[in-house]
């Protein structure tokens, strides 16, 4: 829906969308609009407001539709990814020799 100021908003199921990814989703399209997000109800709302009256409101719109839905894989692929990140972090780590068999720190004070 638009607004008088040139304003639209776009609901998001919260249930669905984490605010995390509605705020990486603001940042990464600050260079063309900047995002109010708030709760209303079972929803958020977020409230676009264009930078440039040049790119049409469908076009923001499905812009930002489209980098929410990035954010929200991205996180779901770290989450699906972390215990295999874990075991290279811990396979390199263990190769450097700045911790000995034991767990502590090599060499002493």
């Amino acid at each position: 829906m638009s607004q008088a100021d040139g304003a639209m908003t776009l609901t998001f199921d919260r249930a669905v969308v984490d605010l995390d990814a509605l705020q990486r989703s603001a940042y990464a399209m600050a260079a063309d609009v900047t995002v109010d997000v708030r709760v209303a109800g079972a929803e958020y709302a977020c409230t676009l407001f264009p930078r440039h009256q040049e790119t049409s409101d469908a076009e923001l719109k499905h812009r930002f539709r489209a980098e929410v839905n990035d954010q929200i894989l991205r996180a779901r692929i770290a989450r699906e990814t972390e215990p295999l990140r874990n075991l290279v972090f811990a396979l390199a780590f263990s190769q450097t020799g700045l911790v000995d068999a034991e767990g502590e720190a090599g060499g002493t004070a």
